[in-house]
């Protein structure tokens, strides 16, 4: 008799314990975009900057803790303050390609908030040149006005 005794305490006992459990309701994140292409880019103009907009879609404030890029040439900058629901806030990240050598960069900024989730993701992406065509074309235009001028 033991066995349907204990049963029944637990059929009973669950609906009451379920009872008292509250569903938390966590804020919620959502970017605009989550990737930032800054396309071509040269060494003479090698720190780029944007914006990530993004906005609570959640029921409670939303807080960023840190959001930081995965190396030295990625930072990126936060507002302290909460964010409440349905409002918009912002994420300003920049690379400075300074010292880097020509290439296609791809880096990550990692979000860290008290959503649900904790943790979400945005990137940059572009190309680091020598230098751009346009003003390749240029100084080449610039070299044959001076030996016409000669």
């Amino acid at each position: 008799m033991k066995i349907p005794r204990l049963l029944l305490a637990a059929v009973l006992f669950l609906p009451v314990r379920h009872s008292f459990a509250q569903e938390v309701e966590y804020p919620s994140i959502t970017f605009e975009k989550t990737t930032h292409n800054f396309g071509l880019f040269d060494r003479e103009h090698p720190i780029q900057t944007c914006w990530f907009k993004f906005k609570n879609t959640g029921k409670s404030e939303l807080v960023i803790l840190s959001a930081e890029g995965t190396c030295s040439c990625t930072k990126a900058e936060a507002s302290e303050k909460p964010v409440l629901p349905g409002q918009t806030d912002s994420i300003k990240v920049t690379f400075n390609g300074t010292g880097l050598r020509p290439g296609v960069i791809r880096k990550t900024v990692i979000v860290t908030s008290n959503t649900k989730e904790k943790t979400a993701y945005i990137y940059i992406t572009g190309e680091l040149v020598e230098q751009l065509v346009e003003e390749r074309l240029q100084k080449s235009a610039d070299g044959s006005k001076d030996s016409k001028e000669q």
